[in-house]
């Protein structure tokens, strides 16, 4: 399964924040669409889609390699805000976010503890 790559990293973060401090950036599996979009790859539990999000990069490509989700899914870094705006579009269609899960373990309850609410992630982005 051939996997692209993104640009390796978010765009803007360093130019906005004080010196010394980084960007605290999260990874989605996304693919680019035939509109220009990039979609976010997104699973179901108990009938409710969830986002895996994870922190860091080779996570998420593990997580890719693991599932086989098709071709053009690749790992993408998102800021903060980036991602708040992401959640905000999506709010009709992901109730859930989960953190880094481990590939193969969808259904252990050690990964069904990472399971947030889309509006509880939402506001802890906000809060840091």
């Amino acid at each position: 399964m051939p996997l692209t790559e993104d640009d390796g990293g978010v765009r803007g973060d360093s130019d906005s924040l004080p010196a010394g401090r980084k960007a605290l950036v999260h990874y989605l599996i996304v693919r680019r669409e035939p509109t220009g979009l990039e979609a976010p790859h997104t699973f179901f539990r108990c009938g409710e889609r969830v986002l895996p999000i994870f922190c860091a990069r080779e996570a998420a490509r593990r997580f890719i390699a693991s599932r086989a989700p098709g071709e053009g899914w690749y790992a993408r870094g998102f800021s903060g805000g980036e991602l708040i705006s992401l959640l905000f579009a999506l709010h009709e269609s992901v109730a859930w976010v989960m953190s880094s899960p481990l590939p193969g373990h969808l259904l252990i309850e050690d990964a069904l503890s990472r399971l947030i609410s889309r509006d509880d992630f939402i506001a802890s982005l906000i809060v840091t």
